[in-house]
């Protein structure tokens, strides 16, 4: 088996069937307000792959009903959705520690336009299950 082109990134710490998704209480966060601003700029500046007007509800708070968006993007190397962005943004809650570090790297260029066909197979990569009873693959 190949390894994937993209790697997905997770955006709570677990999802209970009953209860939904939640973060961990020891979730790490973003303190530095000048490095979570450019972590939200750089996540916002991800190529759009799928967008779509769906909104969740915030897990952190019940009363903020359908905040929070599900859209997808990339940067031609990950693939994630608003919803990291969000939380980011507003609680400080770090993106999982490898996309931390990989949109935080010296020489992460946002501003590097994506080939047609590189965002075209992470619209395939997005809307195409994986095999049953075969995990998510991630990039390692």
């Amino acid at each position: 088996m190949t390894d994937p082109e993209f790697r997905l990134a997770a955006v709570f710490d677990h999802v209970d069937p009953r209860t939904g998704p939640g973060f961990a209480p020891d979730h790490p966060s973003v303190e530095d307000p000048a490095l979570r601003d450019l972590l939200v700029q750089r996540l916002d500046a991800g190529t759009p792959v799928l967008m779509t007007p769906m909104l969740m509800d915030d897990v952190l708070d019940p009363e903020r009903r359908a905040e929070v968006p599900m859209n997808f993007r990339t940067d031609g190397r990950w693939v994630w959705t608003d919803t990291v962005t969000y939380y980011l943004a507003r609680y400080a809650l770090a993106p999982e520690p490898d996309l931390f570090a990989h949109l935080a790297a010296p020489d992460y260029d946002a501003a590097a336009p994506l080939a047609r066909a590189v965002v075209e197979r992470a619209v395939a990569f997005v809307l195409t299950p994986p095999p049953e009873g075969e995990p998510v693959h991630y990039l390692t």
